[in-house]
């Protein structure tokens, strides 16, 4: 169960980098509460250790292409266990709104519509249904500040 102590600390994570010592200065705490904090928000699975860097892909010649798909409910499980192991697949949610599963893939910028095109077919081929396949290219990713 998540305390205000610990959704204080997830924003401020959500809001940048920052040192154990500078998120417990913002929270109030001290650096080993920080620490014993975010070590139990870890074995809990609510966050995960990670380096990642997200380039200007425009200008190395790729493109971000978000893929909004609506799938029959049986095959959802299937068509998450297929794109987690594609590897341009970069990003993938199951989503409760429009649409049930996101993906972002990233493709040469001159081949997009080959990309999205082989997508479709390997889901077809798969015989996972899908009933709406909506596509955004070129997507520009910026960090946003969420407030405390």
């Amino acid at each position: 169960m998540l305390d205000q102590l610990d959704m204080k600390i997830l924003r401020y994570m959500c809001d940048g980098l920052y040192s154990y010592d500078d998120l417990a200065k913002r929270c109030g705490v001290s650096r080993n509460t920080v620490y014993r904090r975010i070590s139990k928000l870890e074995e809990e699975g609510i966050i995960k250790r990670r380096i990642t860097a997200v380039p200007d892909f425009s200008k190395i010649g790729f493109s971000a292409v978000v893929i909004g798909m609506n799938l029959n409910p049986k095959d959802i499980d299937k068509a998450i266990s297929f794109l987690k192991v594609q590897h341009q697949v970069k990003f993938l949610w199951r989503t409760y709104g429009h649409h049930d599963v996101v993906a972002t893939i990233l493709c040469d910028k001159d081949d997009v519509g080959t990309c999205i095109y082989n997508l479709r077919k390997a889901l077809e081929e798969l015989n996972i249904s899908v009933s709406r396949f909506d596509v955004s290219v070129s997507v520009v990713w910026e960090k946003m500040l969420i407030a405390p």
